[in-house]
């Protein structure tokens, strides 16, 4: 193979890699975007809430679970691990665990809906309750790589929470 050979390959090769480049740069700043809008969607949001121009997503006040009662204000942590959080709740850009320890304020009861956000069943007692997480570590799903993430809304079961004095 001749020397101008060899330049034309490696050049090439340098155009490819540098278009490959600006391709995961495209698609970083796109998903950085996306995470902005989740982020503002959900600072937005809890604004309306906090200056009660929204009303919360249920109007039921208390929640009662196995002898446990969880009434809106109550801080709450997790007890046992119940799952993930995923990103359209956190605006994190992965799902984490809503693991052991993690502290929230309740805001509300809500009941279980389907698919199609249509209730189960309105004799069924209310067993879900809002929480407003607050900010602290959260554990990666899957990984050992921990997030710090701001306050964010989600729901859980009850059989998941104790109440803290």
């Amino acid at each position: 193979m001749s020397g101008r050979s060899v330049r034309v390959l490696f050049g090439t090769l340098g155009i490819l890699v540098g278009l490959g480049g600006l391709a995961g740069i495209l698609l970083e700043r796109r998903a950085a975007n996306e995470r902005q809008r989740v982020l503002t969607t959900l600072a937005q949001d809890f604004r309306e809430r906090e200056q009660g121009r929204k009303a919360p997503a249920s109007t039921e006040s208390a929640v009662v679970w196995e002898g446990q009662v969880f009434r809106p204000g109550d801080r709450v942590r997790i007890a046992k691990w119940a799952g993930t959080f995923k990103p359209a709740e956190t605006g994190a850009p992965v799902q984490v665990d809503a693991g052991q320890g993690r502290e929230g304020v309740v805001i509300a009861g809500e009941r279980r809906t389907s698919a199609y956000d249509v209730p189960v069943d309105r004799a069924e007692p209310i067993q879900i309750v809002r929480v407003r997480w607050l900010p602290q570590r959260w554990k990666r799903n899957l990984r050992d790589q921990w997030l710090e993430l701001p306050q964010f809304e989600a729901t859980i079961h009850v059989s998941h929470l104790e109440r803290m004095p």
